[in-house]
């Protein structure tokens, strides 16, 4: 009979975690959200999308090229040439120029986790609130007290945050500590293609904003012109994450219109998405890339393991599947 897992979270590490294991265990995923995606999500309205989480991924390690190859070749990722730039209020812009290949999913950043999905037990807009214990495995309770099943193993692909309230402390120790996540503000703007600046996207220095692209000038993408999406720093997110919301999205429009030179007037609307876990600090420990207790049979991976890269998702969970394959 094979194991049964629970994979909490749907991001590329779940997704990763299920593909991988899916021969061998009976899987079931559980996202919260209504759709995939986690930080690689699109979101859309009737007449624009942004990708307001991960704006683009490398590929360093054989592994992960071997997983994009067949999504690379039905056009699913893309490479992404840009004209990119650099901006800062107190230097003139100059050329930034980039030196390893940068991908992008197509049409939306969520669209890889779509393929991946395939035929897997995936369970959408379900909140794992409680992990219990239960005649030597666990059970999975949902934000309502309902029973979504019993389990051997309980693996953890959600935030940290999120991962430290549902695995058993007792279990894991101070394993998880070693790790932190860090906030970031999204500001998502439509403004005539005519009044952008010439550049595709830019990397922002010494100022509140960190990041501005506009994504219809991402490849593979068939949306109307002059959608913005602009990232703020970990650092201003985390001073302000608390302030009026109108304020802060008030506060980095003109952070946006300052840097570029577009006009308030230019832009017709403007929406804005707080991430209270968006980025990872670095772990330097060794043994970091997953946390995992097999006599218990709990465990868990994502992002915050290794630094937050999307990249860091797969590696993150990869690593962990090579330990659990050998266990199950």
């Amino acid at each position: 009979m094979k194991p049964r897992i629970a994979i909490i979270g749907a991001g590329l590490a779940g997704l990763t975690l299920a593909r991988e294991l899916n021969s061998i265990a009976d899987i079931s995923l559980f996202e919260k959200a209504r759709g995939l995606g986690g930080r690689m999500s699109t979101r859309r309205n009737d007449t624009h999308q942004w990708d307001h989480g991960a704006q683009f991924f490398t590929a360093r390690s054989r592994a992960f090229n071997a997983l994009l190859a067949p999504f690379i070749a039905s056009a699913t990722v893309v490479e992404w040439q840009p004209n990119i730039t650099t901006l800062s209020p107190d230097q003139a812009p100059f050329k930034r120029p980039w030196f390893e290949p940068h991908y992008v999913a197509a049409p939306g950043m969520n669209s890889l986790l779509k393929a991946m999905a395939g035929e897997l037990d995936i369970h959408l807009s379900t909140r794992v609130e409680q992990v219990r214990a239960h005649n030597g495995g666990w059970q999975l309770f949902d934000d309502k007290a309902q029973l979504l099943g019993e389990f051997d193993w309980v693996v953890s692909s959600a935030p940290l945050p999120q991962t430290q309230e549902l695995l058993p402390k007792s279990l894991l120790g101070d394993s998880l500590d070693r790790y932190q996540m860090l906030p970031c503000y999204s500001l998502l703007l439509t403004v005539a293609d005519a009044d952008l600046p010439h550049f595709d996207a830019a990397k922002v220095n010494n100022d509140p904003l960190s990041w501005i692209s506009f994504n219809h000038r991402l490849p593979g993408r068939n949306i109307q012109a002059g959608t913005v999406v602009a990232h703020s720093t970990a650092d201003w997110a985390a001073r302000h994450l608390e302030d009026d919301q109108a304020q802060v999205k008030q506060q980095l429009i003109e952070r946006f219109c300052a840097l570029t030179q577009v006009a308030l007037k230019a832009i017709t609307s403007a929406q804005l998405h707080r991430w209270r876990y968006a980025l990872s600090a670095e772990v330097t420990e060794p043994e970091a890339e997953f946390v995992l207790n097999s006599q218990a049979k709990l465990a868990a991976c994502g992002d915050w393991c290794l630094g937050g890269r999307v990249e860091a998702a797969f590696t993150s969970a990869y690593a962990l599947v090579q330990v659990l394959k050998a266990q199950l």
